[in-house]
């Protein structure tokens, strides 16, 4: 099966909404030749009693998921078709593996391409190796070889196996060092670590992990050439460097193999890790983490149920993180980018949450690992109990994903917005998958799965019509009929106005426009600002020279008690709060905003706003001059008016303006020019 048909059948598993036209427009071909592809692949699809691809009138497919076996038999042929890109990068995989030099018969036979053609690829990974410090070096007696520093030499490694996951295999590694033995003990060094240090890491990683090590291990027993660099204290210092060290079978390796062995774990996402005998650095990044999840939540005024657990999980992708940004290795796991006002703000808070972390490493994260910590925050945002819908549907689904616990975790955020009328159960890796004995209906999957039960292949970035697409279907395949009444009646007063030719191609048509009106309403609400909770009559102004902090509490939310966004319990419940020892509840130096979960008493959404010339004592020697009592019922579409009310308190100059004010008037026009301006400065 060549490349073409492969891509066709991997864009249809991936996209199954995709039209014809956005299929040229994704892979450069023409209508005639993906209609010739189609016609191949449905030739095998009929030899094997398979059911064929049909084409509707709008442009979209309908086929079985066991096309996917056509792929899986495909990969019996090395390579098949490449294009100049997959050349390249197969010709820098061989000269990395390769310490001596290689003829270019060697590289012809192994491409199985004409000399003319290898000659010019060549040319090519030159101009790619030198972006990377490296050389190609040519020799007329012995041919072509790899000259560089060691260090860069496995850079480019990790990148090229990396970025290049469907092409750069175990299977190719052995077909080039011949050396199985070497991949055998790379698989046992990889579950020898899983074990030792109770993690798993992410399908995806776990395979390009076996590739590098590979790599390395080849390499090193092949080189006679051994480096000696200094040691590096944020490796040397890790669990991992102290158990690889005396690790049996190691011990002919220079510092720098070492290091990249270390180094390749330590960058790679793990999917779950129990283990808590934290090393030096883990405490440090551990740390680190506690002082983002703090600071979140007193810009976001977010409850975290479990905090030090969802810390510990957020370890398990920091910490490679932070090994691959200060190495400057990629990260497989990608999103695209969400232009959404909620998702923005979410973003700049994150992003400045990180920088103390920046400052440890030395270096910044690029935009995707923020955007990944982002998404993963927000998905936080969108489970809290008040978020949750407490009506159980009936079919359960499991998600498994071949990425790190962040994409999983991002998946399934995004796959009960599109679906909650099922109950998705859990995530897992594909590994974890083969052995469980997990009871679901639905799996929902990154890469297609040997499986009875009903799978629909996913990815973490769908776009806006992708998820509509498989909304579609799902509903459709699940027969949840959920608009259909609605279709129905359009349909039938349709049909007395006009001739329908095909009634369930405009059923469908319709369909996808109902669910895309959902889309519509339910992810594109706008954000609130601050004025839309902070209303004129919240605002008291306290004129008693010596108030006690119960009585200032009770008075800046009685506004929102008559308003009937509270119940009365909800005072006891910040009572009780401020009361705690652990209370965070403030915002700068002069600002309480205690706050708690619906379930405490909330009934709408709101803000108190006492202002109090005289500081106010509160526990635990603190003084405040305002006191802030937040209700919100829901945290969606509110993060505009957390990230206003954030930067009002951290305003000196605006706070000493509230408190020279006489009356509560003069303190909302104090803040509605505040937030007024916000909003231009936002719109810049």
């Amino acid at each position: 099966m060549n490349e073409r048909i492969q891509k066709i059948i991997s864009l249809l598993l991936k996209e199954p909404n995709i039209t014809i036209s956005e299929m040229i427009q994704k892979l450069s071909l023409s209508r005639r030749q993906i209609n010739y592809a189609v016609k191949l692949i449905n030739n095998t699809l009929r030899a094997k009693h398979f059911p064929e691809i049909t084409r509707h009138k709008n442009g979209t497919f309908e086929y079985d998921t066991s096309i996917r076996l056509l792929i899986q038999a495909g990969k019996e042929d090395q390579f098949g078709e490449l294009s100049d890109h997959d050349r390249k990068v197969l010709i820098i995989t061989y000269l990395i593996l390769k310490t001596s030099y290689v003829s270019l018969n060697h590289l012809t036979s192994f491409l199985k391409y004409s000399k003319t053609t290898v000659i010019s690829d060549i040319k090519e990974a030159q101009k790619f190796v030198k972006r990377n410090n490296l050389e190609i070096i040519y020799n007329r007696v012995e041919g072509y070889s790899l000259k560089g520093e060691k260090d860069d030499i496995y850079k480019l490694a990790t990148k090229l196996f990396l970025n290049n996951p469907n092409l750069i295999t175990s299977d190719l590694i052995i077909s080039i060092t011949k050396n199985r033995t070497i991949a055998k003990k790379a698989t046992v060094l990889i579950l020898d670590i899983e074990e030792k240090f109770k993690a798993t890491f992410s399908d995806i990683y776990f395979k390009a992990l076996n590739n590098l090590f590979q790599t390395i291990l080849y390499r090193s027993q092949n080189s006679n050439c051994k480096s000696n660099c200094p040691s590096d204290p944020f490796i040397t210092e890790t669990n991992e460097y102290k158990f690889l060290k005396t690790y049996s079978g190691l011990e002919n390796l220079d510092n720098v193999d070492l290091k990249w062995l270390v180094l390749e774990i330590l960058a790679s996402n793990v999917y779950d890790k129990t283990n808590l005998q934290y090393g030096s650095d883990e405490v440090k990044i551990l740390h680190f983490i506690h002082q983002i999840v703090e600071g979140f939540k007193q810009k976001t005024l977010v409850q975290i149920d479990d905090q030090k657990q969802f810390e510990k999980r957020l370890m398990n992708h920091l910490r490679p993180a932070c090994y691959r940004v200060k190495y400057e290795l990629p990260n497989i796991e990608k999103l695209e980018l969400n232009n959404s006002e909620n998702h923005q703000i979410l973003f700049q808070i994150i992003k400045n949450l990180i920088r103390p972390l920046e400052d440890w490493i030395g270096k910044t994260f690029p935009k995707g690992e923020v955007q990944l910590l982002t998404y993963y925050f927000g998905y936080l945002l969108a489970s809290t109990p008040e978020n949750r819908d407490i009506n159980k549907p009936i079919y359960k689904a499991i998600v498994v994903c071949s990425n790190g616990i962040i994409m999983s975790n991002i998946l399934i955020k995004i796959l009960k917005e599109i679906l909650p009328e099922l109950n998705f159960i859990c995530t897992m890796s594909i590994r974890e998958f083969n052995n469980s004995k997990e009871r679901f209906d639905i799996v929902f999957t990154t890469l297609p799965l040997n499986t009875n039960k009903i799978q629909f292949v996913v990815k973490p970035n769908m776009n806006y019509s992708e998820k509509i697409g498989l909304r579609y279907r799902v509903l459709n395949q699940l027969k949840i009929e959920k608009t259909d009444k609605e279709i129905n009646k359009l349909l039938e007063l349709i049909s007395r106005y006009a001739n329908l030719t095909d009634n369930q191609i405009l059923k469908a048509d319709i369909n996808r426009m109902l669910l895309k009106q959902n889309f519509d309403n339910s992810d594109n609400k706008k954000s609130h600002n601050l004025l839309s909770y902070l209303h004129p009559n919240y605002i008291v102004l306290n004129k008693d020279t010596n108030i006690e902090w119960k009585v200032a509490l009770h008075k800046a939310i009685m506004p929102l008690l008559k308003d009937k966004k509270i119940e009365k319990r909800y005072e006891f419940e910040l009572q009780r709060q401020i009361n705690n020892p652990d209370n965070y509840s403030f915002l700068g130096t002069s600002i309480s905003i205690p706050h708690s979960l619906p379930k405490t008493g909330i009934l709408g959404s709101g803000i108190g706003f006492l202002v109090s010339k005289t500081p106010i004592e509160m526990p635990y020697n603190k003084t405040v001059n305002i006191i802030a009592p937040v209700a919100f019922s829901h945290t969606d579409n509110k993060l505009k008016a957390i990230n206003q009310f954030t930067s009002l308190a951290m305003n000196k100059n605006i706070i000493n303006k509230i408190l020279s004010c006489k009356t509560s008037f003069e303190v909302y026009q104090i803040i509605l020019k505040f937030v007024e301006e916000e909003e231009k400065n936002g719109d810049k």
